[in-house]
């Protein structure tokens, strides 16, 4: 039988365990409505997760199509990010443009080029031109190319000198501006490929420069229009006939410079694929088409001598193609595999016979 006192506690201990049990529980919101029935107290089914997007492919270290990491203590230049995938800025992707790691980078020894050009350069602009001026008058066919392109009037030949001057700005500042800033980094997402065009580039006008610059200051030829100089049409108290400008015909470097502009389009382009398909060739010759175009014109206002112009392209020319090709040779050639042959031993009848696999 069991006594009061033992039923008393199993009460009392039943009452406290049920009291920490509600205590634990949330208490419901005055606000909330009770459900109506247990079913809805039964909560929702949790939503299935969305399956992942596919993750782009990735590569491996032989696998990538990227240059390899860059030897910041070999090359300042490599500092510069690599080439990245940028989202594409449209529905069509632009495909990177890719500088191959078996092309040069550009070097101390390019360092060194460009900036002994901008000295020379920056020397042949402060010293004048000699005092003793070679090449005096027109030679060969200068005359005759002379009376047949100059135009008639002092107008229309400033017309011609300011048309020049157009063409030069928009050809010179296009494979740095366009073709390099525009074209491969900013719509490719290539900033390692164009850092590299664009310092090619740079080079390419720092040689030129160096050059026509030094030629004009020692040779110092005269202007065709110093033969006029005093007339009605172009008295001797003008900038042209006074200041050092009018001895600095040889050669000229609007054709030099534009020339060598249109070496550097065209390499890039067939090189690097930019526009891709008849694209990168439309540039080309549109190049060359505003070049030959600036050289005329100068010729026309009576700046040069078709013999300066002739020269000046020739230059360009030679440098605007020479220097970026130097640059897109192949000299970091990958290795050869060598052949592996395993030999095996072979039961020959009564013998053994060798086998290999190559």
């Amino acid at each position: 039988m069991r006594s009061p006192l033992g039923t008393g506690l199993l009460v009392v201990a039943a009452l406290t365990v049920t009291d920490a049990a509600l205590a634990t529980q949330p208490s419901p919101s005055e606000d909330s409505p009770a459900p109506a029935d247990a079913s809805e107290t039964t909560p929702p089914p949790a939503p299935s997760e969305p399956e992942p997007p596919p993750s782009s492919p990735s590569f491996g270290p032989k696998d990538s199509p990227f240059a390899p990491p860059p030897n910041l203590k070999r090359n300042p230049i490599d500092v510069l990010p690599g080439d990245v995938i940028y989202p594409p800025l449209g529905d069509k992707p632009s495909r990177p443009v890719l500088w191959n790691p078996e092309w040069p980078r550009f070097s101390t020894a390019d360092w060194i080029i460009t900036a002994a050009g901008a000295a020379i350069t920056i020397t042949a602009a402060i010293i004048p031109p000699q005092s003793k001026h070679s090449l005096g008058g027109g030679i060969a066919f200068d005359d005759s190319a002379r009376k047949t392109l100059r135009l008639p009037t002092p107008e229309g030949r400033y017309v011609a000198r300011d048309g020049s001057d157009i063409i030069l700005s928009l050809e010179a500042t296009w494979p740095f501006f366009v073709d390099a800033l525009v074209t491969t980094w900013w719509y490719r997402g290539s900033p390692d490929a164009a850092a590299q065009m664009a310092l090619v580039d740079g080079e390419a006008l720092a040689i030129v420069t160096a050059i026509q610059g030094a030629t004009n200051t020692l040779v110092s030829r005269e202007r065709p229009y110093g033969q006029t100089c005093g007339s009605p049409d172009l008295p001797n108290a003008t900038n042209d006939c006074e200041g050092n400008v009018r001895y600095r015909s040889f050669f000229s470097g609007h054709s030099a410079f534009t020339f060598m502009a249109a070496g550097l389009i065209c390499v890039h382009h067939e090189k690097l694929e930019l526009l891709g398909g008849a694209g990168d060739h439309i540039a080309c010759v549109a190049a060359y088409a505003g070049a030959a175009a600036t050289a005329t014109m100068r010729v026309m206002g009576d700046m040069h001598y078709l013999s300066d112009i002739g020269i000046g392209a020739s230059v360009g020319t030679l440098v605007g193609l020479a220097v970026p090709l130097l640059h897109y040779r192949r000299v970091h050639l990958a290795p050869t595999e060598k052949a592996a042959v395993d030999w095996t031993l072979i039961p020959v009848g009564a013998g053994l016979g060798v086998g290999g696999t190559f």
